[in-house]
C-alpha cells in the first residue's frame, strides 16, 4: 500500500478487499469467542467514500490505523445489535457503562482486524486511541471522512452476524490512497 497513488486500479481494489476480508475474519472469530455465538461475515462490499453513510447505524467505534496501511477503521452497530452485545457480555440492561463495554469490544474487534491485516502484510499496523459515537454513527464517519480531505476514494463495509441477526455490526475500512 506504500506509495499507492490517489486513484487505485482495479488490481489494488481487490487488494484493499482481500485484506478487509482476511481482517473481518479475524474480527469475527473474536466477536464470536466474546458472544459465545457462531459470526458470520459477508463478502466485503467496495463503495465510493462519500456514498451516503450506513442506514440504521446509530452507534459506532472509531480508529485511524497507521503502519503498513494507513487508514480509517470502525464498528457500527445498530442500537437492537448494541443491547444484545450488551446482554450477552453479562452486563444488565440500563446498568453499568455500556458506552465502555461497546468500546472494549471495538477495540478487541479492530485489533483483531489489524493484527491479521500486519501479518498479511509482513508489517505492522497501530491503531490509534478509540473514539466512540451514540446515536450518529453513521454521521461521524461521514464527517471523519471529509475532515481527512482528499485522497479516500473507496470505502470498504464488511458485515458481521449471528445466524439469529440479533447481533452483528458493521465493519469499515477507509484506506488512505497515500500509504505511509
Amino acid at each position: 500500500m506504500t506509495g499507492a497513488s490517489d486513484a487505485w486500479g482495479p488490481a489494488e481494489v481487490d487488494r484493499l478487499r482481500e485484506l478487509a476480508n482476511i481482517g473481518a475474519g479475524h474480527a469475527a472469530d473474536a466477536f464470536a469467542q466474546l458472544t459465545g455465538r457462531p459470526m458470520w461475515m459477508a463478502v466485503p462490499r467496495v463503495r465510493p467514500s462519500e456514498d451516503p453513510e450506513p442506514e440504521g447505524r446509530a452507534t459506532g467505534v472509531f480508529f485511524e490505523v497507521n503502519g503498513s496501511l494507513r487508514a480509517l477503521v470502525g464498528i457500527l452497530f445498530r442500537p437492537g445489535e448494541c443491547e444484545e452485545v450488551v446482554r450477552c457480555l453479562g452486563a444488565s440492561r440500563g446498568g453499568g457503562d455500556h458506552a465502555s463495554l461497546l468500546t472494549e469490544v471495538g477495540n478487541i474487534l479492530v485489533s483483531h482486524m489489524a493484527s491479521a491485516i500486519a501479518d498479511t502484510l509482513g508489517g505492522r499496523l497501530l491503531p490509534s486511541l478509540s473514539s466512540f459515537s451514540l446515536d450518529r454513527a453513521g454521521e461521524e464517519l461521514a464527517d471523519r471522512v471529509r475532515r481527512r480531505g482528499p485522497g479516500h476514494p473507496i470505502r470498504i463495509e464488511c458485515e458481521l452476524t449471528d445466524g439469529a441477526g440479533e447481533i452483528g455490526g458493521l465493519l469499515v475500512l477507509i484506506p488512505d490512497s497515500q500509504g505511509t
